[in-house]
Order: C-alpha cells, then structure tokens, then sequence
C-alpha cells in the first residue's frame, strides 16, 4: 500500500502526518523518544517555533537522524522584520543544532509588512540556512500579496 505524500517544489516528499512540540518538554526524555520513534516509523515532520521554547528538545531527538527529519520552525511576529528573521534564524538553527531548517515560517502576520519577512526567508535560502519557506495561519488574501512580491512565488506552505 501506497502512503500518501506532500510533494514539495524541491522535490522533497514528506508524511502529510507530522509530530507537533507545542507544550511539549515536561516529560523531556519521554518526549525525545516519542519524537525519535515517529521518524524512525516514516513520520518525519517535526514542528516547532521559537514560541514553543521546543526547538531544543526536537534538536536533541533528531541527534543522530537529522538526515531522516524534516524540521519545521517559525518566526513571530514581533521579530519577522528583515534583520529580525535573520536573527530568529540564527537563534533557531542555534537551539536545534543543525545547519539548515527544512521548513521556516511566518508563526502569523504581524505589524511588520510581511515584504521584509520574505525578503529576509529568500536570503536565508540562498545562504543554505533554510531550504524552503512559506507562511502560516494567513488568509487568501494575504497569501495573495505575498505570492504578489519578489521572490513570493518561492513560498512553499501557508
């Protein structure tokens, strides 16, 4: 039997089923298992946010299978201007101890003109620090105007 797949523009297939952080991290070492065994058994998204204060328990899970995991971060809102994405990146890679997300998105749309935010998420793609981008929690509308900038229509994921 053939699992169904969401097929990424880079070629990148992944479980449409992923494991969510949120809340996560008072039973840490129970949780670092679960987190393993999920990705070991093909489900290899794993979201989380700076929000969550999570990104460190996923790094340690993934600690030996990053290349089997498919790790999904976000940046707020109050930090998602140009060189605040940048920096929330940073501190992301920083917290799960890997080179690149798979994954970063914008957690929701907040008073900065989301323009810097996707200016800030194609430069982290060319520099490796990201592989992809997208949005999360906008509305057609907005999605519309993001797709609507330069390099909008490399958004992977709202």
């Amino acid at each position: 039997m053939e699992m169904r797949a969401v097929l990424f523009k880079n070629g990148r297939r992944v479980c449409p089923i992923g494991q969510g952080t949120y809340l996560m991290g008072r039973r840490r070492s129970e949780e670092v298992r679960a987190l393993r065994r999920g990705v070991e058994l093909g489900m290899e998204v794993i979201d989380t946010a700076e929000m969550y204060g999570t990104e460190d328990l996923v790094g340690e899970a993934v600690r030996g299978c990053r290349e089997k995991a498919f790790l999904v971060s976000k940046v707020l809102p109050e930090n998602a201007d140009y060189a605040g994405t940048k920096r929330a990146c940073e501190g992301s890679l920083r917290r799960l101890g890997t080179d690149y997300i798979d994954l970063y998105l914008l957690h929701w749309k907040g008073s900065f003109p989301i323009s810097e935010t996707v200016r800030a998420m194609a430069e982290l793609k060319r520099e490796g620090k990201i592989l992809q981008w997208g949005m999360s929690n906008l509305d057609v509308g907005d999605m519309r105007g993001v797709l609507s900038l330069p390099d909008g229509g490399d958004c992977a994921a709202d």
